[in-house]
């Protein structure tokens, strides 16, 4: 089992391997994932173990936020995994805007969106002032795993206590700091964060998700058309296991 980018390491490492007749990396010196696993459990985590633990303190984790919905969650129902997507697209004068604004803030695209993701959440609870969400990460944190093929992949909850009377520049300001803060230990695995608080048994974070995907790439190979529409290869790989839920 390997997350999403791993399918390059891979395509690279096959298409070495039948080229040549052997791979760069069979000298013994490359990491590899069964390293990183060893590496994980021997490090001390001590910073990430107390950054998590203030994140969420006092926290209502297993708190759903009151969104509406169009039919009625029973809890013990099974989860198909079925489900429904809205899209909408920006104006490009919107669009230009959205990246100058993030420019002239100095933060990422990732971030802005985020920060109006929260703004957008605010209004759909109606005034919600604690808002946690979970979001997907890489957890390839060093470059030295960026060509190893494992599953790296990390959830992490994302809590940003909101005030009303903030401007829209102190909630950007406020959730770059906090997701700057969080993708700075977001190699801490979700079971451990979980653990700090055996009291909850079904966190309510994981319902409410942010993904930010760029797609800039032009590599038509990773492309179908059917009629009008265009299909495209999106990275998204995620590791919740059954007793996370």
């Amino acid at each position: 089992m390997f997350d999403f980018l791993s399918l390059n390491v891979f395509h690279q490492d096959l298409n070495e391997a039948y080229t040549t007749g052997r791979l760069s990396c069979e000298d013994g010196s490359a990491l590899r994932y069964i390293d990183y696993a060893i590496i994980e459990q021997q490090t001390p985590m001590t910073a990430a173990s107390t950054f998590w633990l203030d994140s969420l303190r006092d926290c209502k984790i297993d708190h759903h936020l009151s969104l509406p919905f169009d039919r009625h969650r029973v809890s013990d129902e099974h989860r198909t995994g079925r489900g429904i997507s809205a899209s909408f697209s920006f104006s490009e004068h919107l669009s230009r805007t959205f990246i100058a604004y993030a420019s002239m803030s100095k933060i990422t695209l990732e971030n802005m969106a985020l920060a109006s993701y929260y703004a957008f959440l605010f209004k759909l609870t109606n005034g919600e002032k604690d808002l946690c969400i979970g979001m997907n990460t890489r957890g390839r944190y060093k470059p030295e795993l960026m060509p190893i093929i494992g599953m790296f992949v990390n959830v992490i909850p994302l809590r940003c206590k909101l005030d009303p009377c903030w401007s829209f520049a102190r909630l950007v300001k406020e959730v770059h700091q906090m997701a700057t803060d969080s993708s700075h230990y977001s190699y801490f695995p979700l079971q451990r964060i979980l653990a700090q608080h055996p009291l909850v048994s079904k966190p309510a974070f994981l319902d409410t998700s942010f993904q930010f995907d760029s797609n800039t790439t032009q590599n038509m190979s990773n492309e179908i058309i059917l009629d009008d529409v265009r299909l495209s290869l999106v990275p998204y790989s995620t590791k919740i296991g059954t007793d996370e839920i």
